[in-house]
């Protein structure tokens, strides 16, 4: 029994030094992409998409849809964006969703685009929350759904600084009931109480 703890905490420093190891490069990138220094975030980003890494992967993903630091390529910020999400990573997920719902890079499919918006909303990610609450609001990929779409703006604009989820948010509550008010506002305390899952 000794030995499985001490390979346990012998593994858990080796977890905790990795990500140490990646969580300088990762934002070593970010500040050169703040920067506009797009060969430099490119330098830092790139051997940890490679090797697997979820954020390195989204960013990477971001870089070749917009073209910067390289030439524009949907297709390899389709494949990025798709290993980041498929990897858990909200962001990911969000960007991968845009991508279904816009299609850009792929057929347009809101139902694929509001499962991937779903899954990084369930994170907390507020903008995979406000682009749920689209999706419901206009009924694209799922049922129109005023109460679960102010839920989601609502949730969105509590937990990051999302003045367009507020104010779809406000535009919706003005347009319910008190009765569905209530109901709306019930909805969002307990999304938020079981932690964003099982929300849908």
């Amino acid at each position: 029994m000794r030995k499985l703890i001490l390979a346990a905490a012998g593994l858990a420093s080796l977890i905790s030094a990795n990500l140490a190891a990646t969580a300088e490069p990762l934002q070593d990138g970010a500040r050169y992409f703040q920067r506009a220094d797009y060969p430099r975030a490119l330098a830092s980003w790139r051997p940890l998409a490679v090797q697997g890494n979820p954020v390195a992967q989204n960013n990477l993903g971001i870089m070749y849809l917009d073209g910067k630091g390289v030439p524009q390529n949907t297709s390899e910020a389709v494949r990025y964006l798709s290993l980041s999400a498929a990897a858990g990573s909200s962001l990911g997920q969000n960007n991968l969703g845009g991508l279904y719902r816009d299609g850009k890079g792929v057929p347009r499919d809101y139902a694929r685009a509001s499962q991937w918006f779903s899954a990084s909303a369930a994170q907390g990610n507020s903008a995979g929350m406000y682009n749920l609450g689209l999706m419901y609001e206009m009924g694209q990929g799922i049922k129109a759904e005023p109460f679960h779409a102010y839920m989601w703006y609502a949730l969105a604009a509590d937990v990051g600084n999302m003045p367009n989820a507020a104010a779809h948010r406000d535009a919706l509550w003005r347009r319910m009931t008190p009765a569905a008010q209530t109901q709306a506002r019930q909805l969002a305390v307990a999304c938020k109480r079981n932690a964003y899952r099982g929300c849908r």
